[in-house]
């Protein structure tokens, strides 16, 4: 997970932060790259490879690494409309703090 993860549950509030993580890892223990109605794969972008919804209005970006066997968590955000906001702000993939941060 990266460092700057911690910050976007943090502006969710505690509880529902904690609450995301804990469904978030339940959910990609098991099997992070299968294809479900929770779970797909994002359009070529530089952020994340997968996306895992939660709760209805909640996504968490995801990449997998077959290759060293590990899952990193990118960003966690709410869904309003066709808009992701991410700490209180619309994200867009050109802003991309894959790069940035973490």
């Amino acid at each position: 997970m990266k460092e700057s993860v911690i910050d976007d549950l943090s502006a969710l509030g505690r509880k529902l932060g904690r609450a995301l993580l804990k469904a978030a890892a339940e959910r990609l223990s098991s099997d992070p790259l299968a294809t479900t109605r929770h779970l797909k794969s994002l359009r070529p972008n530089p952020v994340a490879h997968r996306e895992l919804r939660l709760f209805g209005r909640y996504r968490v970006l995801f990449t997998v690494d077959q290759t060293e066997r590990t899952i990193t968590i990118v960003l966690v955000g709410e869904k309003r409309g066709n808009s992701l906001y991410v700490q209180g702000v619309r994200f867009t993939a050109r802003e991309s703090r894959s790069t940035e941060r973490g």
